[in-house]
């Protein structure tokens, strides 16, 4: 632009560090209208930057994982040559772990924002951050300007006290994060608590001009916390105790400010400015700081604005805490939860407490209309400006283009993983798929109206549509990952495993809230087979199928510990005499026999019922839900029956050993023992029988009919 002249004042320059070009492009599209926007895509072009546009540049936006050099070695660089302090540095990072947020702060960041960021909120906390250092580095300059004024123009005295308090006041709103309005608030609720003092008790000797101010210095009370770290300010959860002695001594660095302020020495209220500061923390009791003064020692206009500090303290949000409502504020100061307080003025306090809302917010009407309309006309028409800049429509070509290549990335990327993405809105209750959706079922992308969609038994199963909801529900941003298996109709070919993953969306505001989902479907189904395959065969016994002894007990143990199951019956069948079947007709012959058991058990069980080898020739049946004893004899005798028949030359024949549930054992060790001890008993009544476990099977001599291993506790 050599030998253009500029129009318009000249914007100030801000510097954004990033490797990535979408966010400097995006950034740039936020500030480009307020600010000339300067770029580097590594710390060392930074700094390169630094060196010719230092002492012009407003703020710097700063990465912290870049190539070349990082956002870190960006800080140790600005320490070195001097830089730090004087430019605020604002690090935009999706790195969000507390040590390295503190070791941001502690290599000099002014702020550290997380990505993903709320576009206006960003906007407003970097002019808050560079409103914040121009105050810094211009107060005694200000503040000389205002006490000059002060003294040339003594009609004006209050006018010019209240703007410089104002001045003094918004430095510590905007290093502070709480909320601008705590310092009126304390002002309107010390005015409003001296004015009932005043009328009450005579003999404080309170008047209106010392009421007026006393509740003007009021807004000094905390003007030490300049001095307070930032990350000890506004740290979000509860101070370490070094950390709160650190806080505490703000009270003192507030005096010491007050005291280098010679020019303002010879106001009339610089006495309240100063006994507020150091006092507005001391207590009735003497339990409070700096100096523990009790009851009276500390003037009354110290204790009036400690009495009005804990109010709005408590009764306003804060970063580490919501706000209570008034009567739960009222109640925790009588409760001495903030310290023991002034009686006499604690009476004042309950008598008015109840009209502080209203005087807060005449206050609040009052002041606004004092400020300049031209102003606001001049805010509002810019605060317009900006906005319409943020339109899609008004996004830059550079934008658009870097847009555009990530959704070519995206469905690139899509593409080769073969895998179904999607993304939900729900606001619009609308799902898109990637175009993968489309080539395997032949459906639109698009499906609306989900939330109705998906409640539909023929796309996903009740029980699923259940464990997804719940899954949704337990999803947190301290915990934002989703997975879980289930079945779903897809393709229109029936159901089918998948692998679903979700993704919260968050707008990154100061009410975090989840803007929809992203994810991806994966088929599982051929896995689910291949796992069950194995399953089964990890399972089955290898030579009759059905359940092993492992097996057979786990299942049994998890239907009685689910406690659905009202009677059940453990049948242990053990066949008589099978030694002399391996010995006269051999092995093979031998297990074919078994097989031969196996069917006939099969064949008298239900498809409930469970049946499973754990031993030689022994075998478990249990039977679920019997509805009688009467029952239950006649399902024993019909499988006596079945048995007791020649196989291919051989006379076969079992005996049967019961236990019941709930009467007899509620875990599957207790049942299995008593149905051994039945079966011995059955074998010393002659075999080829059955019987049901009583009292007396237990006063025989007794013999385990286990063969191999005879534990059976789970």
């Amino acid at each position: 632009m050599t030998g253009v002249y500029p129009r318009g004042p000249i914007k100030p320059k801000l510097l954004i560090v990033d490797d990535v070009e979408l966010n400097r492009a995006i950034l740039s599209e936020l500030f480009c209208g307020e600010y000339d926007v300067l770029e580097a895509e590594n710390g060392k072009k930074a700094i390169e930057i630094l060196e010719i546009y230092a002492d012009s540049l407003a703020v710097i936006l700063l990465d912290i994982v870049m190539p070349v050099m990082d956002g870190f070695g960006v800080l140790r660089e600005m320490v070195k040559r001097h830089w730090s302090g004087r430019i605020p540095v604002v690090m935009i990072t999706a790195e969000t772990s507390d040590s390295v947020m503190q070791k941001g702060y502690e290599m000099g960041a002014a702020d550290i924002i997380s990505k993903p960021f709320n576009p206006n909120i960003i906007r407003q906390r970097i002019s808050n951050i560079i409103e914040q250092y121009t105050y810094k580095l211009h107060l005694e300059k200000l503040v000389a300007e205002q006490t000059e004024t002060l003294r040339r123009q003594s009609q004006k005295l209050r006018e010019n006290s209240a703007q410089m308090i104002d001045t003094l006041s918004a430095i510590i709103e905007f290093k502070n994060t709480e909320s601008v309005q705590h310092i009126a608030n304390i002002r309107t609720i010390t005015r409003m608590l001296l004015n009932q003092l005043k009328k009450r008790h005579e003999e404080y000797g309170l008047t209106d001009e010392m009421v007026e101010n006393i509740s003007e210095a009021a807004a000094m009370h905390d003007i030490g916390k300049i001095a307070i770290p930032d990350q000890i300010l506004n740290k979000p959860g509860k101070l370490t105790p070094e950390e709160f002695e650190v806080m505490k001594t703000h009270t003192v660095k507030g005096c010491e400010i007050l005291e280098k302020l010679v020019s303002v020495q010879s106001l009339t209220y610089y006495d309240y400015c100063y006994e507020i500061c150091r006092h507005h923390h001391e207590r009735w009791d003497g339990k409070g700081y700096p100096d523990g003064l009790v009851g009276d020692e500390t003037p009354i206009w110290a204790q009036a604005v400690s009495l009005a500090d804990v109010y709005d303290a408590l009764s306003s949000k804060r970063v580490y805490k919501e706000a209570y409502s008034s009567d739960t504020a009222v109640q925790m100061i009588l409760n001495g939860e903030c310290g023991v307080f002034n009686p006499v003025l604690l009476e004042c306090f309950l008598e008015i407490v109840s009209t502080f809302k209203d005087g807060i917010d005449q206050a609040q009407m009052e002041r606004e209309q004092q400020k300049n309309r031209p102003q606001e006309a001049k805010e509002e028409h810019l605060q317009e400006a900006s906005d319409l800049k943020m339109q899609e429509g008004d996004l830059s070509y550079r934008t658009l283009r870097l847009l555009e290549l990530e959704r070519q990335k995206y469905r690139v990327m899509s593409e080769l993983s073969g895998e179904i993405l999607f993304e939900y809105e729900i606001k619009t209750d609308k799902l898109v798929f990637s175009e993968k959706y489309q080539t395997l079922t032949g459906n639109d992308l698009i499906i609306k109206n989900l939330t109705q969609a998906i409640t539909d038994p023929e796309y996903i199963r009740p029980k699923d549509l259940v464990r997804l909801r719940e899954k949704i529900s337990g999803i947190t941003s301290s915990s934002p990952a989703c997975k879980l298996e289930m079945e779903i109709n897809l393709e229109g070919n029936g159901f089918e495993w998948y692998e679903v993953y979700l993704y919260p969306i968050w707008d990154a505001g100061y009410d975090v809230e989840c803007l929809g989902y992203i994810g991806k479907l994966i088929n599982i189904e051929e896995q689910k087979r291949m796992n069950l395959k194995l399953q089964k065969e990890a399972d089955s016994d290898p030579l009759t199928g059905v359940l092993n002894r492992k097996a057979i007990q786990e299942q049994i143990s998890k239907i009685l510990s689910d406690g659905k199951t009202r009677h059940a019956a453990l049948c242990f069948i053990d066949i008589d005499n099978f030694k002399s079947v391996n010995d006269d007709f051999g092995h093979l012959f031998g297990d074919n026999v078994l097989k031969h058991v196996v069917s006939v058990l099969l064949s008298n069980s239900r498809n409930t019922d469970l049946v499973g080898r754990i031993g030689g020739d022994e075998f478990v049946i249990f039977l679920r839900d019997i509805s009688s004893d009467e029952a239950l004899e006649k399902k024993l005798q019909s499988i006596c029956d079945h048995l007791s028949r020649n196989c291919d030359g051989c006379q076969l024949s079992g005996s049967l050993g019961v236990s019941r549930y709930p009467e007899d054992g509620d875990d599957y060790g207790t049942l299995l023992h008593k149905a051994d001890q039945a079966l011995y008993l059955s074998k010393r009544l002659g075999k080829n029988g059955y019987q049901i476990y009583h009292d007396d099977c237990g006063r025989f001599p007794f013999q385990t009919m286990l063969s191999g291993v005879d534990e059976y506790v789970e």
